[in-house]
């Protein structure tokens, strides 16, 4: 594997992979644009950290996004988004993405890392077999609007 900071270079590539899988995979409904200002907004948040995961062979296989957030008793990350793009699921490259986002994320001194998943099986499998755990002392809360 190899891995590089995702820059404006590869932004193009990542965003098509991005709307290929959650629309070919996911049933989404992401456009380029929508996609591309998403990622774009992560990207430019002061101190984030967004890979790009490189396979054997050079493909482009992943990517994450995400930023560092300071408490008071703590330096955290949040996990914003961990994809691995169709075609590479199920070889290991999640697993490997997640291992080298810890790895700088504690050599910048982070103690912790904080994200939201889907609530399924398959999802709560992927983080907990790397000691993720669910949190019980926060509530995920939403609101939406009507039109």
């Amino acid at each position: 594997m190899r891995y590089e900071r995702l820059t404006e270079k590869e932004l193009d590539a990542v965003v098509t992979k991005y709307v290929e899988y959650y629309n070919g995979e996911e049933n989404g409904c992401w456009t380029f644009r929508n996609a591309y200002k998403r990622i774009h907004q992560i990207m430019t948040i002061e101190d984030s950290l967004c890979l790009v995961q490189y396979g054997d062979g050079g493909a482009l296989t992943g990517f994450c996004i995400g930023y560092f957030k300071q408490f008071d008793d703590l330096l955290a990350y949040y996990l914003e988004e961990i994809v691995i793009f169709t075609g590479y699921h199920g070889r290991g490259y999640g697993t490997d993405l997640l291992a080298e986002i810890e790895r700088i994320v504690r050599a910048q001194d982070a103690t912790h890392i904080e994200l939201v998943s889907v609530n399924d099986a398959h999802h709560l499998h992927f983080y907990e077999k790397s000691g993720y755990y669910q949190a019980t002392n926060l509530a995920l809360m939403g609101k939406h609007f009507d039109e």
